[in-house]
């Protein structure tokens, strides 16, 4: 495991937490469903930097689903965005765990998974603690917003 790897997650994650509520990003329709949309784009990222077409094309197409779901949660009611998101995220975790079962991605760094891992729970914890605990306060704010 590299700790370095998760404890720099962890900060990044608590920045970009803290920095969409500072910015007011959070309560607006479209930025934690473009911020789960760009997970794919590291692990296509990765195929290229490793000249690896085959793995190329296979993250493509999973992320496909990662980008379906963003867009199911940005067409989505506040609540369900929220939830909808961060299951995206779990989801994404468990895709980090499991990629090198799916296939390998020479491209991929050997510390990604702590780091994006991390990112990723974290911020999918969060998106459900919003909207399933304090639904209230964010969803009248940001019904303002929308």
């Amino acid at each position: 495991m590299n700790i370095y790897a998760l404890i720099i997650g962890l900060i990044i994650v608590a920045y970009v937490i803290v920095r969409f509520k500072k910015t007011r990003l959070e309560k607006t329709k479209w930025a934690y469903p473009l911020f789960l949309a760009s997970f794919p784009l590291y692990y296509v990222a990765f195929s290229i930097y490793g000249n690896d077409l085959v793995a190329l094309w296979k993250e493509l197409i999973v992320g496909i689903i990662f980008f379906f779901i963003a867009y199911i949660a940005y067409k989505s009611h506040r609540k369900l965005s929220f939830v909808l998101v961060g299951i995206g995220c779990i989801l994404h975790v468990v895709y980090d765990l499991y990629h090198d079962v799916f296939f390998i991605n020479t491209g991929t760094p050997d510390w990604w998974l702590e780091f994006c891992g991390s990112i990723d729970l974290v911020l999918g914890l969060y998106l459900i603690y919003i909207a399933v605990l304090l639904p209230n306060k964010v969803l009248k704010q940001s019904k303002e917003l929308a």
